[in-house]
């Protein structure tokens, strides 16, 4: 076979089109910028409440580690959230919630205030495999409704929480495709 210059190579894989990513579409390994940071999507795991599918993004910059979650509803919303430990919050959480069976309605973490909003019992699916896994989660918002503040109930003894604010999708730009890096 002669070598033809012009000749289309075979694709491989999935084509992206870099000028048409949006912020619901991404995969691991795409990178994106945040707050004057380029973060890389290093995981994609889901949740499933009640029929309700949220997807999350593991975004990572350097040695900071954050949760870019998106839900469909009504509209779709995005939240940003952190880790922080549970002895973190203003109250002894676990002992709450296995006396009380539920955390208080009122939670206090770095001196705001955060009201109770829902409780939801969900499955998680670590990278979008697998039968998931059962907790519960109670989530609250600040008196603005833009801080969130989540606690999870994964057995009898583990708990993890979270904080976050709700953010929106044009906060994010630069979105293009990339690889996995180990």
């Amino acid at each position: 076979m002669n070598w033809n210059p012009f000749r289309k190579k075979e694709a491989v894989g999935e084509a992206v089109d870099p000028l048409d990513i949006a912020l619901h579409s991404l995969k691991p390994g795409y990178v994106l910028d945040y707050d004057l940071k380029t973060w890389q999507v290093s995981a994609q795991h889901h949740y499933e409440y009640d029929g309700d599918h949220i997807d999350e993004w593991e975004l990572t910059c350097a040695d900071e580690v954050v949760y870019l979650e998106c839900k469909k509803d009504d509209g779709v919303t995005y939240t940003l959230t952190r880790k922080i430990r549970i002895s973190q919050i203003d109250a002894d959480i676990p002992a709450y919630i296995n006396q009380n069976d539920d955390p208080p309605d009122e939670i206090t973490y770095n001196d705001v205030a955060y009201e109770a909003d829902s409780s939801s019992l969900g499955r998680y699916f670590k990278n979008g495999q697998g039968t998931g896994e059962e907790f519960i989660v109670w989530d609250y918002f600040d008196e603005s409704e833009t801080r969130t503040l989540s606690i999870e109930q994964w057995s009898d003894d583990q708990f993890e929480a979270s904080v976050g604010e709700i953010v929106e999708d044009y906060q994010f730009t630069n979105i293009l495709p990339g690889t996995v890096t180990t």
